[in-house]
């Protein structure tokens, strides 16, 4: 799933193509006529982007392979925290005494701003949420991955081993809102947890659609992505409680399986964003039964950086928004000292907000 948007959808595009082609009329706002993804105005909100993506799993070689090896992340921190830590991320991210777990942190410190990834590395297998890369199968499984240069990464890719989802790498021409025809390219791999990874590139002069390395020419996580049952209960979440705004909202009816695509943003921002999409309830395959959350494997979490968790915390109890626990201030590998409190989203997947000291 592709967070930016497409002006005309060529009926040969594939399923995760057309996500990408999200008119400007359905945006809600004053669109740029050239880039439909930019942010109405560089006033900033109450949340920013996209912080941190929380997975979790018994098997941390297949995971560094992708993303270090292969994405080309940084390993920031790791190993085993202190126990009065690791009781306060009990408490709040809600994983049994019984699992123990050391904490990696990846991310690209060349390019400040980046959505960090936190894998936490447990002792014994948890059940997984999601049994399958079905992109009709409920639940959180997808990152994107700015680059100039698509071809060269799906490369480097396919010579570690991971296999592409579709046959060949995706090249199309997209018209903006203002008649200019554009070039995006894009790889889709499987990844372990039966997480996808999309390399893509817009050309043309287009900005990419997240931040990425100058001197790499590559960049993200830039946004992540979940099939959700009900994206309107979401949007409660992400625009009444964390102050999001949507981009884009509309229903895909040109294919067989129609399917509702929504990009939320953090006010002002062009990164760090989340895409949900939601199909009618005969075309949505359920997962394991296991709730996409800690302890289950996969990706479990979002966190955000917010600027006042008060605020955060009562806009939730409001809105009748289960809380699983804080706010608690401590200091953590990945968050450094800040103040957290955790809540459920409505399809049970984890939310973490943060404010730093």
């Amino acid at each position: 799933m592709r967070p930016y948007n497409l002006a005309v959808l060529r009926p040969k595009l594939s399923w995760l193509v057309c996500l990408l082609a999200i008119q400007a009329v359905a945006c809600g706002r004053q669109p740029d006529p050239v880039d439909v993804m930019a942010p109405a105005d560089s006033s900033a909100g109450l949340t920013g982007p996209l912080h941190t993506v929380t997975i979790i799993t018994p098997d941390w070689p297949p995971l560094e392979k992708l993303f270090v090896a292969g994405l080309g992340l940084e390993e920031t921190g790791n190993g085993q925290v202190e126990r009065s830590v690791l009781d306060i991320q009990r408490r709040l991210w809600g994983i049994p005494e019984a699992i123990s777990w050391s904490t990696r942190i990846l991310s690209r410190p060349a390019v400040p701003g980046t959505t960090q990834l936190r894998v936490l590395v447990t002792d014994a297998a948890t059940g997984a949420h999601r049994l399958s890369w079905d992109r009709q199968e409920l639940g959180p499984y997808g990152m994107g991955f700015p680059t100039l240069d698509v071809f060269a990464w799906d490369k480097e890719l396919r010579g570690l081993g991971f296999e592409r989802a579709t046959a060949e790498v995706e090249v199309f021409d997209v018209t903006a809102p203002n008649g200019r025809v554009y070039n995006v390219n894009e790889a889709t791999f499987l990844g372990p947890e039966f997480m996808r990874v999309i390399a893509i590139s817009r050309k043309g002069g287009l900005p990419q659609v997240g931040i990425f390395d100058s001197v790499t020419q590559r960049g993200g996580p830039a946004y992540a992505t979940q099939i959700v049952p009900d994206i309107d209960a979401m949007l409660e979440i992400l625009t009444e409680v964390l102050d999001y705004e949507v981009r884009s909202d509309r229903t895909w009816s040109e294919y067989p399986i129609p399917f509702r695509f929504t990009l939320v943003h953090a006010r002002g921002s062009s990164t760090g964003h989340v895409a949900l999409v939601e199909y009618a309830a005969e075309h949505t395959r359920s997962g394991s039964g296991v709730p996409p959350r800690p302890p289950a494997r996969g990706m479990v979490m979002w966190s955000f950086e917010v600027t006042d968790v008060a605020a955060v915390k009562a806009r939730a109890t409001a809105r009748n928004v289960e809380p699983v626990a804080g706010p608690v201030t401590y200091t953590s590998p990945s968050l450094g000292h800040h103040t957290a409190m955790t809540f459920l989203a409505p399809n049970g997947f984890l939310i973490e907000v943060f404010q730093r000291d």
